[in-house]
Parts: C-alpha cells; structure tokens; sequence
C-alpha cells in the first residue's frame, strides 16, 4: 500500500490511464465515423442496385405486356375468334409459332373463348384443349373480368412443367373491330429465365448474408437471388405509403436491413437486403485492430512513463528524508545531492534555502523569547498592581451611585408634586375664567331683560292712553245718544259697556305699569350686582392667574432640577459601570499577561527541541 501511494507509481498510473482514456476515444471516434461512412456506403449501394434491378425488371415485363397486346389485336386472331373454322385454326398455329418463337421470356401461349375455355396452343396440340382457365388460376381469371377485360397480370409465380422452373401468366384481351370481346390470349412468361438474365446481367454477387428479392401483397416471394426461396414468406413490414426506402427486417433470426422500391409494372415490392453482420464486419476488424495497436501503445507508454519518473523523481526522496529530519528538529542535517538543471534541481536549492532560513529565524527566535517572558513577568506583576486599585475605586464608585440613587428619587417626587399642584392650579384658573364668563353671560342677559321692561313700560302707557281716550269717546256716544231719544237708546246702551270696557282697560294698564316699573327697579338692581360679581371674578381671576405662574415656574425648575439629578446620576451609573468594566478588563489583563508568561515559557521550552 505503502509503495502503491508513491508518486513513482501514481504518477505513471494516471499518465497510462490518460493514454488509455485518449486511445479508447480515439479508436471509438474512428469506429463512429468508419460505421457511420460503411452505412453511408451500403446504403448507396443497395440503392443503387436495387434501383438497376427494379428498373430492368419493369422494362421486361412492360415489354412483354406491349407484345401480348400486339399479339392479341393481330387480325388473324380476330378472325379465327369470329369464324372458328379449321383453316384459320391451322392458320393460327402458324402465326403464333412464327412469333412467339421470337420471344424468348413466352413458354407458351392460350387463345381462349369468352368463359376462358382453351381453343388452341402455341405448342400445338398438348391436351390441354377445352380446358378453362378460371378453373386452374381463378384468381387471374376474376381479376381480368372486374377489370373489365383489361391486360391482367398474375399477382404470384407458378411452377411450370415446360420449363421446370416457374411462370408468370398474363392474360390480354382480343376485340373485334367492332371493340366486342371475343375472347383472350394467355401467355406465360418463363419467371425464372428473367431471374436468370437480371442477376447475370448486373453480375450475381448476392449470397445468403446479401440478398435480392421482391415480394407480392402476400408477402410472398415472386423473386430471389436463391431459388429454392420462391414462394416462401417473409416477415417484413413495407410503409404503404412510401416508394422507397430503408426498412429492418428479421429473416431465420438474422437481423437484416433492406433499400426497398416499390415496381411501376406491378403491385410488387423489390429489396436490396444485406445481413447487419456484414455491414458491420469491417467496423468490427477496424476496432480489433485499433484495440491491439491501442493495448500495445498503453503497455509501451507506461513501461516508458515508469522508468523514467522513477529517474526524474528519484532525488525527490532525499528531499524527504532532509524534510523527516528538520521535523526531528535537526536543522544541522544536510542530503549531498548533485545540482541539476530542472524544476527538481530548482526545488533542492529552494528547500535548502528554506532551511537555512529557517535556521537563521529560529536563532532569533531563541533570543527573542527570551525577552518576551522577562516582559511577560514585568507585565503580570503591573498589572496585578492595578488590579487591586481599580476594584477599590469600583467599590467607592458603586456607594455614590447609590446615595445619588436616592437623592434622585427625593427630587424626582418633590417635582412630580410640583407639577400635580401646578395642574391643579390650571384647573382652577379654568373654573374662575368660566364663572366670570357665566356671570358676565347674565349680566347681559339682565341688561337686556331691563331694556326689554322698558319697551313693555312705553307699551303700557301707549295702551293707558287709549283705553283713557276710548272712555272719552264712549262718554261722547252716551251723550249724543241721551239727544238723540228713544233711537238712540240701544247706542247708549252700547256706548256704556264700551265706556266700561276702556275704564276696566285703563286700570288694568296702570296695574300693568305699577307691576312694570317694580320688576325694571329689581332688574337694575340685580344689573348692578351682576356687574360687581363680575369685577370680583375678574380680580379673583388675575390672581389666580398670577399664582398658577408662580406654580408653573416652581415646577418647571423642578422638573430642570429633577434632568440635571437624572443626568447626574446617570453619569454616575455610567461611571460605575465603565470603573466595574476597567476591573474586568484589568482582572482579564492580569489573566492575559500570566498566560502570556506562561506562554512565553512554554515557547521557551519548545525552541530547545532545535538543534542548530
């Protein structure tokens, strides 16, 4: 474990697993880019040939339909279908020998009446007369008639005796010149010859891991490079919506990957397939070939990074044992080791440096220490001394605190009586100010009680005077009513109960008037009173007032007196504590200089551990 904590042994660790780490980037970048470029590569060329294939394919078969129609629309044809006679039998014979014979990819060929019953046969008579082609491809057959009797194409391959391979039928219908459907023409293309030529005509380099195929709506194959494959099925799954492209596969637990491309001639569907294995063949040599190279590489640079740390850092060892030595104390102790040139050579000469310094420090240090406790002594022994005389004037400081506590509160209630009489003093000011406004309220209110006595005097005597001239005009009725006789008796009677009436009125007014001047004599009166009530509040107020002054300056200057006690005694609370602060401090100083003489000692013992 020892030795595994070495740097001459870390130190090429982490070298070689830096080389490893970069070699293992380096070979997986290159295997990346090699797999990504071999796709790229395959991918174009599967795509190439697929399209080659598909193309030449559809050509073929695009062909064959144009010559089946030619072979249909043929007038003898026409006219053997119309008249059916022996001749034109024979003569037909001739012809389709004539023409087919120039067709390689035709088998053989059927012309066939209107319910596909066989009329006759390109290979003559081969017994196969009278036979209906809806009973042997029903499907073919169906298929042509809902297409309305168009060029129909079999939607898989049949295996043939004729050729011992397989074929692939084509029916094409024959009009009369009238566009009346007379009948069809059968031919069956030979399906293996056309897989034959393809594959020799761009070169047969497929195998099992590299396949071409196509494949019909059944997933069956109608096409591959290894025949013994037709008619068997795949599962492959191919977008129904798309012409071409890539698709995965999986065929007898062989991953594969395929270009497809969908036929023009025919709702079939052809494929490039090529095994994953294959592709990734090369990647998979390029990256055991890159790992040994890498593996060599590592081993090469670790043995190289080994021994020669172990060279470089070698001296480095020394420096250790120079450094268990100085932390032994042993400053005198020095490692002869050759100067060099390096940053190892720098770190000698610096560590050696560092030590004679080192050296150099401490001899002062001893010195030094030295000093320090005898003024580590001198200090604890002052500041003992002061010490004590501060706890004593802390002691006398805490006594005046205390008397000057007492005065202070003495002062402080004389003041806030002061201040209650002083409120009282207001309060009573307040109540004289409001009686004297309350009196000088009823005095006006009595002047104005007197001058309206006044005015009810003039009114009385105003209603004196006309009950006194009433009874002067009454007394004037009775008398013309006397002259007057018996007509004027009943006027007379009423002239004397109005004479009453003002008599009664005019004693009533002089009652009126005696009852009048009675009040207005009292009113005056209280008048006068009410104003000499008045001036006795006015005076009875500007005393008070005078007095509330004096009571208000009286607890003003207690108040003042009761700060000034306040600010005293709080300068004296102050004090206290700023003097039982200082004895803290000094009791702490005390205890700081008999640590630090302590330490000094201390110190002094620990500097005796060099030996210099």
């Amino acid at each position: 474990m020892k030795k595994f904590n070495s740097i001459s042994v870390k130190l090429p660790l982490i070298l070689s697993i830096a080389t490893v780490i970069i070699c293992a980037f380096i070979i997986l970048s290159l295997l990346s880019a090699s797999r990504n470029e071999i796709f790229s590569y395959v991918n174009k060329y599967v795509e190439s040939s697929a399209n080659g294939y598909c193309n030449f394919l559809d050509k073929t078969i695009e062909d064959q339909i144009l010559l089946m129609e030619s072979y249909s629309s043929m007038p003898v044809i026409i006219d053997y279908l119309k008249d059916n006679s022996g001749w034109m039998g024979a003569t037909v014979f001739i012809t389709l020998q004539k023409v087919l014979d120039n067709n390689e990819y035709i088998t053989n060929a059927y012309i066939l009446s209107t319910n596909s019953s066989v009329l006759t046969s390109y290979k003559g008579n081969d017994g196969k007369s009278g036979i209906k082609v809806s009973d042997v491809y029903p499907d073919l057959w169906n298929t042509f008639v809902s297409r309305n009797y168009n060029v129909t194409i079999a939607n898989t391959i049949y295996e043939h005796d004729m050729n011992n391979g397989y074929v692939l039928p084509m029916l094409c219908p024959i009009f009369d010149y009238n566009n009346n459907f007379l009948g069809a023409f059968i031919g069956f293309i030979d399906w293996s010859l056309i897989i034959k030529d393809s594959l020799e005509k761009f070169g047969n380099t497929f195998s099992k891991d590299n396949t071409i195929f196509i494949i019909n709506n059944d997933n069956e194959f109608v096409y591959h490079n290894m025949v013994e494959e037709l008619k068997n099925k795949i599962d492959i799954n191919i977008p129904s919506n798309e012409k071409s492209g890539i698709v995965k596969y999986n065929y007898f637990n062989i991953d594969k990957l395929a270009f497809f491309k969908k036929m023009s001639s025919m709702p079939w569907t052809l494929a490039d397939g090529i095994s994953e294995s294959l592709i990734y063949s090369a990647p998979r040599k390029m990256l055991l070939n890159g790992i040994i190279i890498g593996l060599i590489g590592i081993i090469v640079s670790v043995l190289f990074s080994f021994f020669y740390v172990r060279k470089t850092i070698k001296p480095i060892k020394y420096i250790v044992k120079e450094a268990k030595e100085i932390s032994l104390g042993n400053f005198a102790f020095s490692s002869n080791i050759k100067s060099r040139n390096d940053e190892i050579g720098e770190l000698l000469t610096s560590f050696s440096d560092m030590r004679n310094k080192f050296s150099g420090m401490i001899k002062e240090i001893l010195l030094s220490s030295s000093e320090i406790t005898n003024a580590a002594n001198e200090l604890y022994q002052g500041t003992e001394d002061l010490s004590k005389r501060t706890e004593y004037q802390a002691s006398s400081l805490e006594e005046t605190a205390s008397s000057m506590e007492e005065m202070a509160s003495t002062i402080k209630s004389s003041a806030q009586n002061s201040v209650d009489c002083n409120g009282v003093m207001m309060e009573s000011k307040n109540a004289v100010s409001e009686g004297g406004s309350v009196i000088a309220d009823t005095t006006k209110m009595i002047e104005e009680v007197y001058e309206a006595s006044a005015k009810i005097k003039d009114i009385t005597k105003v209603i004196e005077g006309i009950a006194f001239q009433t009874n002067i005009l009454a007394l004037n009725a009775s008398v013309e009513a006397a002259r007057a006789g018996d007509q004027g008796r009943g006027f007379a009677v009423v002239a004397s109960e109005v004479r009453n009436l003002a008599q009664n009125s005019q004693a009533s007014a002089k009652d009126i008037t005696l009852l009048i001047e009675d009040i207005y004599e009292k009113i005056n009166k209280s008048a006068e009173m009410a104003r000499h009530s008045q001036e006795i509040f006015t005076d009875i107020e500007t005393k008070i007032a005078e007095t509330s002054k004096i009571m208000s300056d009286i607890s003003h200057t207690a108040v003042e007196q009761e700060a000034g006690v306040d600010q005293v005694n709080t300068a004296v609370s102050k004090m206290d504590s700023i003097t039982q602060q200082n004895a803290s401090l000094v009791e702490q100083s005390t205890s700081a200089s008999k640590s630090l003489l302590d330490q000094a000692k201390h110190l002094e013992e620990l500097m005796s551990f060099f030996r210099l």
